[in-house]
């Protein structure tokens, strides 16, 4: 994955500028919204000596914090209880956030459950720093939205625990990530119970909960959504008390995925109910302090509801927009794909550009495969996620990236399609 993004990064592509360059669509970066980011940011005064210093504190301006639970967490996430600012802690990105929270809940060697498919960043904020452990629930032909696995979880923790290995929290993201669907209501609380009898921690990373798009999609791409399933934050589950401890309750949120600014590095920790939890996190803030210039700009952006709510519905409808194309090449060529409901990504079938004579050894979980296909795609200038780095154990799929602008998502999707089909013919190549 590093490798690919460094190539993409070092050679972008662009229209005029350099039209032979890699068209990134294998990391969730939304570009959909970059005019009306300019505008919005135009207004702050970024040469204001104000901002030269340090800012008012390290887990963020009460400012911004009030802005985030008036204007996000209160106003789109439905909360059962109101959010305050108090009750988060601010730094620099999500990545951030996940590892101060592993920092802070284990010590080396304890163990964080996700299931697979999963966001393969979590491997580096979990293991880089704190030196947990990431224990990987392969759920095979159990669905990642069904109750089935929560007994695959417990068999995870239950094996975990047998090799000495204390397991502290339990992570999922919600839109899920790499597969951009939502949790039931029913399964959200299954979660829950889940912590509860294990008194472990769960934290809910719900980064991408304003670029839900299935409402505004049409035809074929509406219609063959297997179900309509709302995003529910934990936030807004009533009596949380009822099925879980509530200080083992946290959420995860950023300003990257539903704002278009990855490069700010804004991460929000949220625990409404353990106060202890907040201090330690603060006690480490210094070290992930925001600069005062981004904490500027953010503030100015979330201090308009009205403009927070134009952005958001002009964002969820260019993500449909972008992801109809999307699906809509996918079917030409007959890609399989799980239809998506939000974020940034939806989650593509590529098996049948295995070469024949490296069909036998995918099927057997060795990885060649996928590694030739994937570099067919950089040879032919486009970037895509390979599965691999979402702990995807078959060998074939890949996180396909569509919210860049239509005009150059229509060139991508030409060239991973003529990269797979070249990549397909790899065997006979060699056989020349």
């Amino acid at each position: 994955m590093l490798e690919g993004v460094i190539k993409a990064n070092s050679d972008k592509f662009d229209f005029k500028e350099n039209p032979n360059g890699i068209i990134n669509l294998g990391v969730a970066e939304n570009q959909l919204m970059t005019a009306e980011l300019r505008e919005i940011f135009s207004k702050v005064d970024t040469a204001d000596t104000k901002l030269f210093g340090y800012g008012e504190s390290p887990s963020g301006s009460r400012l911004l914090r009030s802005h985030f639970a008036n204007n996000i967490f209160n106003r789109y996430f439905k909360p059962d209880e109101p959010v305050l600012a108090e009750q988060m802690v601010l730094s620099a990105g999500c990545s951030a956030t996940v590892d101060n929270f592993t920092f802070c809940v284990c010590d080396p060697g304890d163990g964080i459950l996700i299931t697979t498919p999963f966001y393969g960043g979590f491997n580096t904020d979990i293991m880089a720093k704190s030196k947990a452990k990431v224990i990987e629930v392969h759920l095979g032909g159990v669905s990642p939205f069904g109750l089935e696995q929560i007994q695959l979880m417990q068999d995870a923790v239950d094996n975990a625990r047998s090799e000495g290995i204390r397991v502290r929290a339990f992570v999922l993201s919600n839109p899920h990530n790499p597969l951009g669907r939502m949790f039931t209501r029913e399964l959200i609380i299954a979660f829950l119970r889940f912590a509860s009898k294990n008194q472990i921690h769960i934290l809910f990373d719900e980064i991408y909960a304003l670029s839900i798009f299935d409402y505004a999609l049409t035809g074929l791409a509406r219609e063959e959504q297997p179900d309509s399933n709302p995003f529910i934050s934990i936030l807004s589950i009533p009596n949380i008390e009822q099925y879980c401890e509530k200080e083992l309750v946290h959420v995860a949120y950023g300003m990257s995925k539903d704002f278009c600014l990855n490069g700010f590095r804004c991460g929000v920790f949220l625990s409404p109910w353990n106060k202890e939890l907040l201090d330690a996190m603060r006690s480490i803030a210094v070290f992930t302090w925001m600069s005062s210039t981004t904490e500027a700009m953010l503030t100015k952006l979330l201090s308009d509801p009205v403009v927070i709510e134009d952005f958001t519905k002009t964002n969820q409808a260019r993500l449909a927009e972008s992801y109809t194309h999307t699906v809509d090449t996918l079917r030409e060529h007959n890609i399989p794909f799980l239809p998506a409901q939000g974020g940034h990504f939806i989650w593509i079938d590529l098996r049948q550009f295995i070469p024949s004579h490296l069909v036998s050894s995918a099927q057997a979980g060795e990885r060649s495969a996928e590694y030739l296909v994937w570099r067919a795609m950089l040879k032919e200038g486009v970037y895509v996620n390979l599965g691999e780095a979402f702990s995807e154990r078959l060998v074939g799929f890949f996180r396909l990236t569509f919210s860049v602008p239509v005009p150059m998502l229509k060139v991508g999707l030409e060239r991973m399609i003529k990269a797979c089909r070249l990549a397909s013919l790899a065997d006979a190549e060699l056989g020349r």
